[in-house]
């Protein structure tokens, strides 16, 4: 297969790659700093909870928010594709 056969992205999805990648990239550092906080602070306390339980709180909201801005940007390119 020759260099012009191959199908060429558009700009929109490049764009999109790149924004997926870093989008990507950050759901596992959510992840891992939820993890860290988990287990560094779980004698810490603030509001009346333990920060631990605060890290698993804020972080999967984020995570799932995450996930689901790549699953809806995912459906705009392949639609946009057809």
């Amino acid at each position: 297969m020759t260099e012009e056969d191959e199908p060429r992205l558009t700009d929109s999805e490049e764009i999109w790659s790149a924004l997926r990648t870093a989008i990507g990239g950050l759901a596992v550092l959510d992840l891992l700093i939820m993890i860290i906080v988990s287990e560094a602070m779980e004698d810490a306390s603030w509001q009346g909870m333990s920060v631990s339980v605060w890290a698993i709180v804020i972080g999967v909201p984020i995570f799932a928010l995450l996930s689901a801005l790549t699953l809806f940007g995912d459906r705009i390119i392949l639609r946009n594709r057809r």
